[in-house]
């Protein structure tokens, strides 16, 4: 086969070689889309969005279970040690892409978030508001693949 294959290219033109040459790139242009690199990056992205669906279902039980921990009473389970410290901490166990957390005080920290799921970062907000953080100011816009950057200042109450 290999043999009959090798002899039907060497009895070609050299116009046809290069024909069959640029035919058989092509080709290997194709395959090489079509059969790897395509089926590669909507595996990567798929498994992306599997990502960021699961961060944001676990923003959702996290907020729950913190609901169901609060005491019967209504009393705040307040956090302890500094704020810049605890909502930097506390975003990025959520899954939050925090660019920076800048402490303006004791009681008070603004913080840039790069990236986030809209119920992620609702979520985690809810929850810490439940440990005693406060929202003052609160700015977001829409970012790619349905995230949103969010600037903010957070005080303890």
């Amino acid at each position: 086969m290999i043999d009959t294959a090798k002899n039907w290219f060497v009895g070609l033109s050299q116009r046809e070689k290069i024909l069959v040459g640029i035919a058989a790139a092509l080709l290997a242009g194709l395959v090489g889309y079509y059969g790897v690199a395509r089926p590669m990056s909507d595996a990567m992205m798929a498994a992306e969005q599997r990502y960021m669906d699961a961060v944001e279902q676990r923003a959702r039980i996290d907020a729950k279970v913190v609901a169901l921990r609060q005491a019967a009473d209504g009393s705040l389970e307040k956090f302890s040690g500094a704020i810049d410290a605890f909502i930097g901490q506390s975003a990025g166990e959520t899954g939050i892409a925090v660019a920076s957390v800048t402490p303006q005080s004791d009681s008070r920290a603004n913080m840039v978030v790069e990236s986030a799921r809209p119920t992620a970062l609702f979520g985690w907000l809810a929850r810490i508001e439940q440990q005693g953080v406060a929202v003052e100011s609160l700015t977001i816009e829409p970012a790619a693949n349905g995230t949103v950057s969010a600037t903010m200042t957070l005080r303890s109450n």
